[in-house]
């Protein structure tokens, strides 16, 4: 068999490799330090070296975290030809099993929170297990790849144009040694390495934040690296500490490959986005840097008592004496002596830095539900709604990759020779379900005949609260209105049904005991919907000045600049934004 890749090829491969690992030192350090900033003074010895009492980084990344990845994903599939539609509904079920049985949701988290700091990547496959009539069969999976452990070709302009993409792991010695999925030959000799938790030029790793470099094992490992060539078709695997070629070969892929890339803001001519940590990052430090100024002068503060007179005993007995006791005090009155104290203009600047940290963080006050940043509900509704347009063009970023990420899993699915699924499938207008194999004999076609159609959908929150929210609001926005067509179509409202729903999405089971309902026959129930529905609404309107946090910061930090707010203004400082 002719080489795939022959030795000057490799060669050129490796050096191009080391070159794009240099240009990638300056954003994995400043990765590691925006983690570092992440986790704060307390998280470990090599953490930060200054208290972070205010992380807006660590309250943007869980907000965001949470909006973008609040659920594993889901996918329709669809196909234009009729009579592959019935298979590509059975791939569609088999498909979004995966998501549960490799815990997609925490993989999707993950991911966009490596996206937030860098760029997020993921290598998704089968794992090979072993070998049955010359197929590779094993589990599909989806694996987060860190910036400290991608490979990639800096030299490209766009992830279209790369040459080369891959990720560097460590496993273990011995099941290296022995696993059959590396030719004998190849492992000749090879010894395992010394484990590192350093790049390969000494430079600090994401896990250096909570160990130490001295790293006591308890098996022998080795550090690989899987290199995928799209252009070749070609996936290579090497040892990094010894540059020996373990297997090449070619990857039975979809078209993107094996490595998909999430990442929120691209830069035009460069491979790698712009993280938006990187963008917080400048006025996170400038908060912390004020706050932690201001904690000093506050435990700089002090306030004492200045004696005039020299009489010592007459000191003494002021110092001693309990309130309401009667001393004889020959001097002048004690004064309070105060000195130090925060001061107006660092306090003001801290208030104005924290809302541009808000803003330029699409308002974080209102992404995370914090507090009302407008005073009426119209001003708050049209201000989400502006934000959410921001927050959109992040949400589409993560349903592209998604698509990606489904039309591979489809894919491999699909080529699962070996693996044997019985799923189930619903009868349309009925509670039944029936099941149906999926396996290699009953796919009909082949894959590229279906040119899938995926959607993929279910990625917003769908907490019990939120169905409860959506419950009521299509009970007022279309039942309600509808409920005199629905009267004349033979239509009733199930008041009973609906409680029901609404006692278990509140987690209130107790109001099906306050609420009963008698038993009523057919007729009964007929005769209730022919009953016209009549409703009184009784609208009251209350006129309360509104308070927002912005609003306060805005008239405090105009009154410690020495500006005169009106007293209406000074009154809403103290009033709730809830």
């Amino acid at each position: 068999m002719i080489n795939p890749l022959s030795d000057k090829q490799f060669k050129q491969l490796h050096e191009s490799i080391v070159w794009s690992e240099r240009q990638l030192e300056k954003p994995r350090l400043k990765r590691v330090e925006n983690i570092s900033q992440f986790v704060g003074y307390h998280y470990s010895d090599h953490g930060t070296d200054k208290r972070i009492p205010v992380s807006f980084i660590k309250l943007a990344v869980n907000i965001f975290s949470r909006l973008l990845a609040p659920k594993a994903p889901r996918a329709l599939i669809t196909t234009k030809e009729d009579w592959l539609k019935p298979t590509a509904a059975a791939l569609e079920l088999a498909v979004n099993e995966i998501p549960g049985e490799i815990d997609l949701q925490t993989t999707m988290k993950a991911l966009v929170i490596e996206a937030l700091f860098s760029c997020g990547w993921v290598k998704v496959g089968l794992h090979r297990v072993g070998e049955i009539l010359g197929h590779d069969f094993g589990e599909p999976f989806v694996d987060i790849v860190t910036l400290d452990d991608i490979v990639i070709d800096m030299g490209a302009k766009s992830p279209e144009l790369i040459q080369y993409i891959g990720n560097t792991y460590w496993l273990d010695y011995e099941e290296v040694m022995d696993s059959p999925w590396f030719p004998k030959k190849n492992k000749t000799d090879l010894k395992s390495d010394e484990y590192k938790i350093t790049g390969d030029g000494g430079e600090r790793r994401a896990e250096g934040i909570s160990v130490d470099g001295s790293v006591e094992l308890f098996r022998k490992k080795i550090q690989l690296r899987d290199i995928w060539l799209p252009k070749e078709r070609l996936m290579v695997t090497y040892g990094v500490q010894t540059k020996r070629r373990l297997k090449v070969f070619k990857l039975d892929s979809p078209e993107q490959g094996p490595y998909l890339q999430l990442a929120f803001d691209r830069v035009p001519g460069n491979i790698l986005p712009l993280p938006p940590v990187l963008m917080w990052r400048d006025l996170h430090d400038l908060a912390n840097s004020l706050f932690r100024k201001l904690g000093d002068e506050a435990d700089a503060q002090k306030t004492v008592l200045g004696f005039s007179s020299s009489d010592d005993e007459a000191v003494t007995n002021f110092k001693n004496a309990k309130d309401g006791d009667g001393i004889v005090y020959p001097g002048q009155e004690p004064k309070t002596l105060k000195a130090g104290g925060i001061e107006p203009n660092t306090l003001a600047f801290f208030l104005q830095v924290k809302d541009l940290t808000s803003y330029f963080a699409l308002n974080l006050d209102s992404l995370g539900g914090l507090s009302p940043q407008a005073e009426t509900l119209g001003q708050e509704k049209l201000l989400s709604e502006a934000t959410g347009a921001q927050m959109r063009d992040m949400a589409a970023e993560v349903i592209a990759f998604s698509k990606k990420l489904f039309k591979t899993l489809a894919y491999y699915e699909w080529h699962d020779v070996v693996r044997d699924r019985q799923l189930e499938k619903s009868i349309p207008g009925t509670d039944i379900s029936i099941a149906i194999p999926w396996n290699r004999q009953s796919r009909l076609g082949k894959f590229e005949q279906y040119n899938l159609d995926i959607d993929v959908y279910s990625l917003q929150d769908d907490s019990p609260s939120l169905k409860l929210q959506k419950l009521f609001m299509m009970l007022e926005r279309l039942v309600f209105p509808l409920m005199p067509a629905i009267q004349q179509q033979g239509g009733s409202l199930d008041a009973q049904k609906i409680l029901q729903i609404a006692a278990k999405y509140a987690d209130f089971q107790e109001l099906n005991d306050i609420v009963l309902f008698m038993e009523q026959n057919q007729e009964q129930l007929e005769e209730q919907g022919k009953m016209p529905l009549n409703t009184t609404r009784t609208y009251e309107r209350i006129n309360r000045p509104g308070a927002t946090e912005r609003g306060k910061s805005q008239i405090l930090q105009q009154a410690l600049l020495g500006g005169r707010p009106q007293e209406a203004e000074m009154a809403a400082i103290g009033r709730s934004t809830g």
